[in-house]
């Protein structure tokens, strides 16, 4: 995993600033409204880089598993969402924890993937790929770098913790290789000005 370390970066990441930060960027509101029609009661949903599980405030009910390497996010998730049907594991997820899971309707990457470099990308992708059910959907969301984009936006990009931002094109390159059902839009955000690409890949 590729990201910036400092003690400035590192306290962004503490879970309450965290969670903050998403609700005054809209990032909670735009993963809301990505994920809300895609899942449905009784999904079998795997996200990766959970971060605090907010999104399940916004679910219905699901059989959620979720995956962080940040020990305070998870044992937050736990204490928020005590349900027999939400898992919440501190680990990176590999093949050899899949071979534990059910097969999955939908799996979420919320927000990671600038977070992976190419490689990390791919293999969590194929990763996925084969936990899915027949038609099952991945489902990306994350920051884009465009033309003639809002400086503001591009600033924020740029700055982020993350240090894998990439273009639509750098994400069509790896992606098209692993699914043919793909569908991409990117969108503007004007107040706090942010440009999101919100990415459906169907088995």
């Amino acid at each position: 995993m590729s990201q910036k370390n400092s003690i400035f970066y590192n306290f962004l990441s503490s879970t309450y600033i965290y969670i903050g930060l998403q609700k005054l960027m809209s990032a909670t509101y735009v993963r809301r409204n990505f994920v809300k029609n895609h899942i449905k009661k009784g999904h079998h949903v795997i996200d990766v880089g959970s971060g605090p599980s907010s999104i399940l405030s916004d679910l219905p009910e699901i059989n959620y598993y979720g995956y962080d390497i940040n020990s305070t996010h998870i044992e937050y998730a736990k204490k928020k969402y005590p349900n027999k049907n939400f898992h919440f594991f501190c680990k990176k997820l590999n093949k050899n924890e899949l071979y534990k899971l059910p097969k999955f309707d939908c799996a979420l990457l919320l927000g990671l993937v600038h977070h992976l470099n190419d490689k990390e990308f791919i293999a969590t992708i194929r990763l996925l790929k084969n936990s899915l059910k027949k038609n099952g959907k991945i489902l990306i969301l994350d920051n884009v770098i465009v033309k003639n984009q809002n400086f503001i936006s591009r600033f924020l990009i740029k700055n982020d913790k993350g240090d894998n931002i990439r273009s639509l094109d750098q994400y069509k390159i790896i992606l098209n290789k692993y699914f043919s059902k793909i569908k991409y839009q990117i969108n503007n955000q004007t107040f706090i000005p942010y440009t999101w690409l919100k990415i459906t890949c169907q088995k």
